[in-house]
């Protein structure tokens, strides 16, 4: 049969028959069956041949709605879907009449969602030698059972899965081997009607580790001289970078923060810089902390030094002497005492720098001399010691016998001393204990018997005396010369309080004179 048939115009009552091609639909384009993706827009056409102006209709299968508009133009029909969606996937039929032929075409659409490339996502920050997940996930995905998963570390595949799930999710333990190591996760859509659409994500693995390896540089070394400057670096491998902390050791073992910095700068160094340095290295993500120390020695020349003698460089001989050498040295100095002499000059038996002499003599007086050295210089030091002989204890008592008046003066060398009174018959009492060292009166009747006690503290010595007083008693009215009272003998006592004790002999009357009795014996 030839494609061409008759073509029938009405023109009055005639009936033209045209000689033309046959009606008939093509297929719809895009044709068969058609991806669309949702969100996208999608136009369908249908054209119609052999007739010049065709009736369209446009419909689903079980005559769900369109959702879209129909533009029909000469032979020609357009449906437009400006917004695909999930609904969208039906079967559309394009149907054409043409007189009373009737033709049609049935186009698929075939729905999916494949918007953006997956996502990798971690259970919180990854830390070395911790267990952690990681999970690849595809966001919007349809039809998620044509969806394939693939997570690969490095060209290691970790885990894949196919159809049916839109995200997987694997455990591992971060090794030395995974830091910056990379994870790959690779999503593959196939849909009916169209090509595999793949994307892929890559993620650099953070691991989070440290601080370790910490170590400490010194410049320019740990032994630096005086005056100069100390940089002290320290260095860490941590993720993320440390923070590092500089502290110093002091008494008690206690630790001073100085610095909070990769470098601590000391310039125009002491010696009081000399000591234990520590570095402090904190990851906060890991809450790992790391420790490392350096001693730092400065070096220089003696400084302050001192040569002194305790209690004085004046001193009473038997007293406990020490003479002292000191000095601010590093390295640690060396010390030499030695005593000056005219002959030859005596080195002592020392202890860092401290001699000591238990009781000094007349003959340790003189010239003593330190020696300070240590590698960068040699100092020297003098000091003259004096030794003074113990000073003797002395009292004085005069008489001076008118109208029978006894006068006592005291005069005991810068001593102290204190009379207690033992018997006192006195008419006039008066204290026996004068502050000061002048002259007491003390009046006295017949036939009294007076005992006194005298102690003596000296500054220098201790004693005790013995005293005798006589007194004489003329026959004449007008005058009386005085006597002069003897004073024995003193005998030095060892012990910290002197006593010297007096004995007024008792007084008796014999031929109109006064004799004296002798004291009693203690």
């Amino acid at each position: 049969m030839s494609p061409w048939g008759a073509v029938c115009l009405t023109e009055g009552s005639r009936q033209i028959l045209l000689s033309a091609k046959a009606f008939d639909v093509e297929e719809i384009v895009p044709g068969g069956e058609v991806a669309a993706e949702i969100g996208s827009k999608l136009v369908l056409n249908c054209n119609a041949t052999g007739c010049e102006s065709p009736a369209f209709f446009w419909r689903t299968q079980l005559d769900y709605p369109l959702g879209g508009n129909v533009s029909n133009q000469g032979s020609s029909s357009v449906l437009t879907i400006k917004n695909v969606s999930k609904g969208h996937e039906r079967d559309y039929l394009c149907s054409a009449s043409c007189g009373n032929n009737n033709k049609q075409r049935t186009v698929s659409i075939r729905i999916f969602s494949f918007p953006s490339d997956p996502i990798i996502e971690t259970s919180g920050p990854l830390v070395l030698g911790k267990p952690a997940s990681i999970t690849c996930r595809v966001l919007e995905v349809y039809p998620s059972d044509g969806l394939d998963l693939e997570l690969k570390k490095g060209e290691d595949i970790m885990l894949s899965t196919t159809g049916f799930e839109d995200s997987v999710t694997t455990t591992f333990i971060p090794t030395e081997t995974d830091i910056g190591k990379e994870i790959t996760c690779v999503a593959s859509l196939s849909v009916e009607a169209m090509e595999p659409k793949q994307r892929q994500t890559v993620h650099k693995l953070n691991v989070n580790y440290g601080p370790w390896k910490t170590r400490i540089a010194a410049s320019p070394g740990t032994t630096v001289l005086e005056d100069g400057t100390l940089i002290l670096h320290c260095v860490s491998e941590s993720n993320p970078p440390p923070r590092i902390v500089w502290k110093k050791q002091i008494a008690n073992e206690t630790l001073q923060t100085i610095a909070k910095n990769h470098t601590l700068s000391i310039p125009n160094v002491q010696f009081g810089d000399s000591g234990v340095y520590i570095c402090e290295v904190t990851n906060e993500v890991t809450n790992q902390m790391e420790n490392r120390t350096v001693t730092v020695s400065v070096q220089g020349v003696p400084r302050l030094p001192e040569f002194s003698v305790l209690p004085s460089e004046t001193v009473i001989e038997g007293e406990s002497v020490t003479l002292q050498c000191s000095v601010e040295s590093s390295p640690v100095a060396q010390f030499i005492i030695i005593r000056k002499l005219p002959s030859q000059d005596e080195i002592l038996d020392s202890k860092d720098g401290i001699v000591h002499i238990p009781s000094v003599t007349p003959d340790d007086a003189g010239s003593y001399e330190c020696e300070v050295e240590n590698v960068f210089e040699r100092r020297k030091m003098s000091i003259t010691l004096s030794v003074k002989s113990p000073s003797s204890t002395a009292a004085t008592f005069t008489y001076q016998p008118e109208n029978i008046t006894e006068v006592e003066d005291f005069d005991s060398n810068s001593a102290t001393y204190n009379i207690p009174q033992d018997n006192s018959i006195l008419e006039n009492e008066t204290s026996l204990a004068p502050k000061d060292r002048t002259s007491t009166l003390y009046i006295l009747s017949n036939n009294d018997t007076i005992t006194y006690a005298v102690e003596v503290f000296a500054a220098v010595t201790n004693g005790t005396e013995e005293i005798e007083i006589i007194i004489v008693k003329t026959e004449e009215a007008d005058y009386v010369t005085p006597m002069i009272i003897g004073v024995s003998s003193v005998a030095t006592v060892a012990g910290p309080v002197a006593a010297i004790l007096v004995y007024i002999s008792r007084k008796t009357k014999i031929n109109g004179s006064y004799s004296l009795v002798r004291s009693l014996s203690p």
